[in-house]
């Protein structure tokens, strides 16, 4: 069963959320996006500069049999741009979209809003299934919540979180936006961080404390233990009722095959599959 139809099912959906290489390598994005085997029932690919475009990625993988989730950076774009790239995605197969802002456009542009991106792709691309984030470590967590409820009048179905390493605060989060949010599924990251590096660059990047617990684990250097974490947190994330389905993204941009096992283990013990 695909993502989509397991989110309408109200059944658990797994996505692997990657990064595509940085010119066309067809065998290394197939693989990156292989990595979870049929435990993943859906790919989803980071738009970021200086690689190959998440459309076109998402447009090889479809070809390939495997369903994408194109990641549409509205930043920079225009209008005219973002309906050409729908259209083009709507031509090749695409059947999920998510709308983020983007990194900072190159050209200095302002472009579209994530609001219009998606009235513009609901537009292009009738049927098509739309996801916007929430992200639940946001300095303003009110301003988040009142960003997120356009997007959701737009067109929005679906939420997509940030990493989450504390599971009890997302809820907390998804609860406050839940009275504007009847009726669309939450879906949250989880990453296996495995290093005091991996979590040092991470809570940076995100503006982040981590939970104190996973920072004695990783400054201890027990490998195990952080799997161990891992695992749980994907066991209180397949059991949280305001939880529909999960993305699994690594801190390894090339993750060994071994990674990808341990995982689907996580994925199997917590009844996801």
């Amino acid at each position: 069963m695909r993502f989509l139809e397991r989110l309408a099912a109200g059944r658990f959906a797994v996505a692997l959320e990657i990064t595509p290489p940085q010119r066309h390598l067809p065998k290394v994005l197939l693989r990156r996006a292989r990595l979870l085997g049929d435990a993943a029932d859906a790919v989803n690919v980071i738009q970021r500069p200086d690689r190959q475009s998440s459309l076109a990625a998402s447009l090889e993988l479809r070809a390939a049999g495997i369903d994408p989730v194109w990641h549409l950076a509205a930043r920079g774009m225009s209008a005219a741009e973002v309906t050409a790239a729908a259209e083009a995605a709507r031509a090749g197969g695409i059947e999920q979209v998510l709308c983020v802002a983007g990194d900072h456009a190159a050209n200095g542009a302002p472009g579209v809003t994530v609001r219009e991106a998606i009235g513009l792709v609901r537009a292009a691309m009738p049927g098509v299934t739309i996801g916007a984030t929430l992200n639940q470590y946001a300095r303003d967590p009110a301003r988040a919540r009142r960003n997120l409820l356009p997007k959701l009048l737009a067109g929005a179905t679906y939420v997509q979180t940030q990493p989450t390493f504390d599971v009890g605060g997302l809820e907390a989060e998804l609860a406050a936006v839940r009275p504007e949010a009847e009726g669309v599924a939450a879906v949250a990251m989880a990453m296996p961080l495995l290093t005091a590096e991996a979590g040092e660059r991470i809570a940076h990047r995100l503006g982040l404390e981590l939970p104190g617990r996973l920072r004695d684990i990783l400054s201890a250097g027990d490998t195990e233990a952080a799997w161990a974490y891992f695992r749980e947190t994907v066991a209180r994330l397949v059991e949280s009722p305001a939880v529909q389905g999960v993305a699994i993204m690594t801190f390894e941009m090339d993750p060994p095959p071994e990674m990808g096992e341990r995982i689907v283990a996580a994925l199997e013990a917590a009844g996801a599959r």
